[in-house]
């Protein structure tokens, strides 16, 4: 067993040591359709994790995390499970809307290239076809990644590709190199087109990517059930974790049983959990419970949208997340 577990064990006994605890119903709106990343939300649903510790959960796939993040600031949906550095450049705009854990807090943008390509920093896709989606997270990023690898735009040629096709498009063999989320990518090219990647991390970007989004008002009024919902979702991963490749492939089980009409591919999923749960913890939360967020990730992540343009300059790290969730677990 795990320390976070462990912790999370002891703080879950306190939250059902009355005789009987009412439930109370947190709606959770996910930014994609089913895949290994979200094996924490049907892992701790099929387990009864939220519902024994009063959190009656309403879960829903989703088609992005703009999208989410809307809903969420407008009320509609209590929680998002969707991109953090979305969340920050919405927040920047003056959204009203807070980081309360991060699952993935390591950079994964990358680019996907061939094995046998030689390709091994962002200089040698010069003159190469490279696929990209204009409108994905990693447009405003591009020239900051280029640059710093010694190279710019003006010498790659970047075709855009709407993001369902491009992951697709590229493991049937088109362009020479392929941007997007590595864990993601990862999954769905393992086989059909063998690639090593560059990652945007590498080169001095700081971007995390999933964790759970609230709106201002939604933190201020049911702090105390977030809480629960918190430890129940972060505990459900840690679970996972700790039951290393047997437990991998139970949670993908568990969310092809649970996902039955999305056609999903068990091996696909097995491997996305593995390569997703790499990205969990940077050096700076490494040694603190699942889903703790690090004031100095953040302060990198907001100098990153900064000099993208992304957020106001002088941003505030404490402005965009909160550790309360976790208080007393670390």
């Amino acid at each position: 067993m795990g320390r976070f577990t462990e912790i999370c064990a002891v703080t879950l006994l306190i939250f059902t040591c009355t005789a009987a605890i009412a439930e109370e119903r947190v709606t959770v709106r996910d930014s994609w359709t089913p895949s290994g990343l979200q094996a924490g939300w049907h892992w701790g649903l099929e387990k009864g994790l939220f519902s024994k510790n009063g959190v009656t959960l309403a879960y829903e796939d989703g088609n992005g995390s703009t999208t989410t993040v809307q809903l969420v600031s407008t009320g509609q949906i209590d929680v998002g499970f969707c991109d953090l550095s979305v969340m920050a450049v919405a927040h920047g705009k003056g959204v009203p809307v807070v980081s309360i854990g991060g699952l993935i807090k390591k950079t994964s943008l990358g680019v996907f290239v061939p094995k046998d390509s030689g390709i091994k920093t962002p200089r040698d896709l010069e003159g190469k076809e490279v696929l990209f989606t204009a409108t994905s997270f990693e447009g405003p990023f591009l020239d900051t990644f280029l640059r710093a690898g010694g190279t710019s735009r003006e010498k790659v040629n970047l075709l855009s590709v709407d993001a369902a096709a491009k992951i697709p498009n590229y493991a049937n063999g088109q362009g020479q190199a392929m941007i997007t989320s590595i864990p993601f990518g990862y999954a769905y090219i393992f086989k059909a087109r063998p690639s090593n990647y560059i990652l945007f991390a590498d080169y001095g970007l700081v971007l995390p990517s999933y964790g759970l989004v609230v709106n201002d008002e939604t933190l201020k009024k049911r702090g105390p059930i977030l809480r629960k919902l918190a430890v129940s979702f972060f505990q459900a991963w840690q679970q996972i974790i700790d039951g290393g490749e047997v437990a991998y492939a139970e949670a993908a089980d568990i969310i092809m049983k649970r996902r039955p009409d999305a056609k999903l591919d068990r091996e696909q999923l097995i491997v996305s959990i593995r390569e997703h749960i790499k990205y969990f913890q940077t050096p700076d939360t490494a040694d603190k419970p699942l889903g703790f967020q690090s004031e100095q990730d953040w302060k990198a992540t907001l100098k990153s949208l900064e000099d993208a343009r992304l957020v106001p300059v002088g941003s505030k790290s404490s402005d965009y997340f909160t550790n309360e969730m976790f208080s007393g677990l670390h």
